[in-house]
């Protein structure tokens, strides 16, 4: 399934330049720029966006004016005063402040869905780029009680945004989430513990606001601050899912494997849901395609279901073909959706705050930034895992019944009282993936790695290469409907395990540390963008 048909989505832009520089020296570098390479598009079109923006945000500064003038409260009126001399000074000026801070990078928020309708434009390292703003207004006298309403209100603020998708892929996405990630903690580039005041704010922030953007994580590390951790402890008993926990230990050497820089991959968050990526440097394409495991099994087995010679070692050696086959496949419907965003939906000013596009002239969609990635996702291994195993142990090894009597029995969905018996001992009678149980568990690590490997040898347009990863956001529901009944006791069209890694439904029977301890261990292993 290919995921990203329009425009460049997934990825955070370098805040930290956005606000340090302001919107009119920005403009000023564009201009000479585009003033002495007349001859490079791109550099004209950032200069016209950049213009354009500076030109949006003096319209808000014009209407809040308006509205001042015409509000019959007091407090109300000076709070429009107040928006319309922030707005005239960020629209040329960097930001003075934390309340300038955050109306920048709002309105750049805003301005950025209007040339991308972006899924996840992700915020990134919110409490590092924003903590020197927080500082200056405490300097300035601003009462941290009103800092923290102007965080809140923000927070209330990301929640405006309706993604534009088909019915047809919100069912893959859980809907039209606008994947404001914002990741929290870490690392310094001297690798020391990144957390500072702002940090604990954004959790109060989400304490009290409790909405479903910004989806909030937290970096943990050796050096992690216990208060912080604490209070991350308790933001997860609101039983919300918030926040997600990112493993520093893991993920940082697990970016340098795969070249990245140690102070970029230092400075990682995630985009999106929890796909990893260095800020303001990667144009990863993540969730490019959706690969449906389950279905290659499927495909194989049903095409030797008059197979008189069929043995389980010859069925698995053709599904290890097979996903190479496919995977090649997937990679070239990639590859021509990627060579149509660089043709048909360039875009220029998210390109302007991502490193090196600038100095290499090019859009991102054409390879200008420094890291350029395509991701995929593996989805269906548990339930391949599961189907396997009882594969072997009711057909091969117990030898139940034959071969083509057992795909008959999956092609009528267990139809009938045998049927239904079968259906009951391959779901209750056999070992299940992610129950620390070495061979069925082997099985999943087997073609995962397969699946991981032979994705990473394929390149993209860009100079980049593909990176596999292994989640699902709602996939698993819609890849299910098109696969039939499988060995696992999975009736035709329902869903498959959710969450990349995770057992199926109900199959976890030790509750979860096996399965996290394989998760640890597969991130390395296997993945390079992203794994739930």
């Amino acid at each position: 399934m290919l995921t990203r048909l329009i425009k460049a989505k997934h990825i955070i832009i370098d805040f930290d330049r956005l606000l340090e520089k302001g919107l009119g020296a920005l403009t000023d570098e564009m201009s000479t720029l585009a003033t002495v390479n007349a001859d490079n598009e791109f550099y004209q079109s950032v200069l016209i966006l950049l213009e354009a923006s500076t030109r949006h945000i003096r319209r808000y500064e014009t209407l809040a004016n308006q509205m001042a003038a015409e509000c019959e409260c007091p407090v109300r009126a000076a709070e429009l005063t107040r928006i319309a001399s922030i707005s005239a000074n960020i629209a040329t000026q960097k930001p003075q402040g934390f309340y300038e801070a955050c109306q920048l990078f709002w309105y750049m928020n805003i301005i950025l869905q209007y040339e991308s309708n972006a899924s996840s434009l992700s915020l990134g390292r919110f409490d590092q780029y924003m903590m020197p703003f927080y500082q200056a207004s405490i300097g300035q006298g601003e009462s941290p009680a009103f800092l923290q309403e102007l965080l809140e209100s923000l927070w209330v603020k990301t929640n405006d945004i309706v993604l534009l998708r088909s019915s047809s892929s919100a069912k893959f996405f859980a809907g039209f989430p606008t994947g404001y990630t914002i990741l929290l903690g870490g690392l310094t580039e001297n690798g020391r513990s990144a957390v500072n005041t702002l940090s604990s704010l954004c959790l109060d922030a989400y304490q009290s606001v409790q909405l479903p953007q910004p989806n909030l994580g937290v970096r943990v590390n050796e050096f992690i601050d216990r208060a912080f951790l604490n209070k991350t402890a308790e933001t997860i008993r609101l039983g919300t899912g918030i926040p997600q926990i990112f493993n520093d230990e893991v993920v940082v050497p697990a970016f340098l494997n795969r070249g990245v820089s140690l102070e970029d991959a230092r400075d990682y968050s995630v985009v999106g849901c929890v796909e990893l990526s260095i800020p303001g440097k990667t144009y990863g394409l993540h969730d490019i395609a959706m690969f449906n495991l389950l279905k290659v099994m499927e495909l194989v087995l049903k095409r030797n279901k008059d197979n008189q010679e069929v043995s389980f070692d010859a069925l698995m050696s053709e599904i290890h073909s097979d996903i190479c086959d496919y995977v090649k496949l997937m990679v070239e419907g990639s590859n021509i959706c990627d060579v149509g965003h660089r043709d048909w939906a360039p875009v220029p000013l998210l390109s302007s705050f991502i490193n090196d596009c600038i100095e290499n002239g090019k859009d991102i969609t054409y390879g200008g930034g420094r890291y350029n990635f395509s991701g995929v996702q593996g989805i269906g291994i548990a339930n391949l895992s599961d189907s396997l195993m009882a594969l072997k142990r009711f057909v091969f090894e117990e030898k139940r019944m034959s071969y083509a009597e057992f795909i008959e029995v999956l092609e009528s969905n267990f139809e009938g009282k045998e049927g239904e018996r079968v259906r009951a001992r391959l779901m209750n009678r056999y070992e299940k993936y992610g129950n620390d149980i070495d061979e069925v568990d082997a099985m999943g690590a087997d073609l995962l790695r397969l699946f991981c490997k032979e994705v990473e040898t394929y390149e993209n347009p860009r100079g980049g290469y593909f990176t596999p990863g292994s989640y699902t956001v709602s996939a698993h529901v819609p890849l299910g409907a098109v696969v039939g009944a499988t060995p696992d006791g999975r009736l035709a069209g329902e869903q498959l395990a959710d969450g990349g890694l995770s057992p199926m439904l109900g199959k976890d029977q030790q509750a979860q540390p096996p399965c996290l301890s394989q998760s640890a261990n597969w991130i390395i292993i296997c993945f390079r963008m992203a794994v739930c």
